[in-house]
């Protein structure tokens, strides 16, 4: 058993995704008998900042079969904030990013010290044998490093984000150094680790973000009739929809009476706007979020479960086909997906199709629909099984019992 403290700015209540990975693996690690104290942002920023000597009763008392949540409201520091919002000048907003990067290592400074009256209790009282930050942002790192200086033990960095996307190139070598003294590294893809990674010399481990083991159950045998888009579309609804369209325009009317298109997600009055332009050419069925399981029953029936993939970077890696894996039916990248990705889908026996444009989105849509059948693609899900949440949580146990020097 170790005493494990994790650090995210969102807190695992928040309607983002950036809240779901730390807290879903300091969830796993409470199941495989560790300690963990999960230390996040406030959900609410106007909350007052909890009063330590109750936290530290609190720590006394807890059932540690589930993390201690820590949600730290940050300390005001309006500048930094209108900064980071876009609410100065571009100049002035550079010059205060910037000295904050070259200061402090970071532009969540407010949150980083509104945190701080928290670490000596947590050295003092819980005592952790090893930290783990996930960037994110820098100041999770920064959190993280901190609270193990304090306590005397390792710090273990997460990159969940690609680098270049958040710090600027000007500061990225000098903000890199500052977290050099890491113990690991660990990062939601291969992809990040050989890019964002490459910025530090540190022992690194690829940590998927994983699916629910009740993903993995088969569903019942059923005739596929959806065309599903998953998540954010990163600008490719355009050609999306070109493509969905092109594929109709081939079908009789009695078959496209029984196609329906699917969006349930964040974007969902953007999706209904450009999904215009199919109405009357097959069903619609728009959604904002829904529960996770209720989003893989429509995955299930879908004939195609088609997603976007953020290019502009080429560490992004999407989490997503995972959980379109459990689906068992045939998925579609537009207009392109990583190596990483391909092999994964390739090793679990999933149909994953590369669609750089319309046409062969198109071309996708028609094969998947003549072939559709009640039975799934043939998903091996054991193979599978080895990317839940609590086998990729075995893999970080490993990582963090080796930074704090603990034999296994």
């Amino acid at each position: 058993m170790m005493r494990i403290v994790a650090v995210n700015h969102h807190h695992p209540d928040a309607p983002v995704i950036g809240a779901v990975r730390v807290a879903r693996f300091a969830a796993a690690l409470a199941e495989l008998g560790h300690r963990v104290v999960l230390l996040t942002g406030a959900l609410d920023p106007t909350e007052p900042p909890a009063d330590p000597a109750h936290v530290a009763a609190a720590l006394a008392v807890h059932d540690w079969r589930q993390p201690f949540l820590l949600a730290c409201p940050s300390r005001p520091l309006p500048l930094l904030a209108a900064a980071r919002n876009g609410g100065l000048p571009r100049p002035l907003r550079r010059l205060v990013l910037a000295g904050h990067y070259l200061r402090h290592g970071g532009v969540f400074t407010d949150w980083r010290e509104g945190s701080a009256a928290y670490w000596p209790l947590l050295a003092e009282v819980f005592r952790p044998e090893v930290t783990w930050g996930t960037f994110g942002n820098t100041d999770a790192w920064s959190i993280a490093r901190g609270i193990a200086a304090l306590s005397r033990c390792p710090w273990v960095m997460d990159i969940k984000d690609v680098w270049e996307a958040f710090v600027p190139r000007p500061v990225s070598g000098l903000v890199a150094r500052r977290f050099a003294d890491a113990a690991a590294c660990t990062g939601l893809s291969q992809g990040h680790l050989d890019n964002s990674g490459r910025h530090f010399r540190l022992p690194k481990t690829a940590i998927y973000s994983g699916i629910p083991e009740e993903l993995l159950t088969p569903a019942p045998p059923s005739l596929p009739f959806r065309i599903t888009v998953t998540g954010s579309s990163y600008g490719w609804l355009d050609g999306m929809m070109a493509g969905i369209g092109r594929f109709l325009d081939h079908l009789p009317d009695d078959a496209r009476r029984e196609i329906v298109f699917t969006y349930a997600g964040g974007e969902h009055e953007l999706v209904r706007r450009e999904a215009a332009a199919l109405k009357g050419r097959c069903g619609l069925d728009i959604r904002p979020f829904i529960a996770l399981g209720d989003l893989a029953g429509l995955q299930r029936q879908a004939f195609l479960n088609l997603y976007g993939r953020m290019v502009g970077q080429p560490g992004w890696f999407h989490h997503k086909v995972f959980e379109l894996l459990a689906a068992d039916r045939p998925i579609a990248a537009f207009p392109t997906e990583t190596a990483e990705a391909v092999d994964i889908a390739a090793t679990c026996g999933g149909d994953l199709s590369l669609c750089p444009d319309s046409e062969a989105l198109a071309q996708a849509l028609e094969r998947t629909w003549r072939g559709r059948t009640a039975q799934g693609t043939g998903v091996d899900r054991g193979v599978l099984a080895g990317y839940t949440w609590a086998a990729q949580a075995v893999k970080l146990e490993a990582v963090l019992t080796r930074a704090a020097g603990r034999a296994r």
